[in-house]
């Protein structure tokens, strides 16, 4: 990126400058206030304020040497201000927006502790399952797929009536296995 500020403004100030530190203790105490003002009539955020007139106040001391009189002191500053302003501009235009974080952000996925929960009932479950006898595995593990009863007898030629049974005794079975958990 090309800073907007003529050249002169952003060199450092050549050792051989006639700039004394009394000259300049002056100009930086008596143009502080104004940059100060500048600067937070560009940016709200109080601390990126007070960074934006310290970067112009910067650029005052290293475009003093090139000072020539040809308007006033106040005039000059300001003409760095301006562009030290229009350079911070455009740079916060490019960055993305900032917004502060809230402690109440709903996730729209698990927590890794919920996908861990999630996951030990799951194998829980499961082993449990396993532990049934075959005849209420069979029912039980197509009631967990979603079957239907109707479902369920078609794939294993029982009766819509065996199936309730079973699934009936599957879920008390879990249930005795399952101590506290989903009464």
């Amino acid at each position: 990126m090309t800073e907007l500020a003529p050249e002169s403004f952003v060199l450092e100030p050549p050792a051989a400058a006639v700039t004394d530190n009394a000259t300049l203790e002056r100009i930086l105490r008596e143009y502080a206030p104004l940059c100060q003002r500048l600067a937070a009539s560009h940016e709200a955020d109080r601390d990126r304020a007070r960074d934006l007139a310290q970067d112009i106040l910067v650029a005052v001391w290293r475009a003093w040497p090139a000072f020539r009189g040809q308007c006033s002191e106040r005039t000059y500053v300001a003409r760095i201000a301006q562009y030290r302003i229009a350079t911070h501009v455009d740079r916060a235009v490019r960055e993305p927006p900032i917004a502060p974080l809230s402690e109440d952000l709903v996730a729209h996925e698990p927590t890794p502790e919920d996908s861990a929960i999630h996951s030990d009932q799951h194998a829980r479950l499961t082993a449990l399952v396993r532990a049934l006898p075959i005849a209420l595995r069979e029912v039980a593990v197509l009631l967990l797929e979603g079957f239907t009863p109707a479902e369920i007898a078609d794939t294993l030629g029982i009766s819509a009536n065996a199936v309730s049974i079973r699934g009936t005794r599957a879920r008390e079975a879990l249930r005795d296995a399952m101590p506290g958990e989903h009464r």
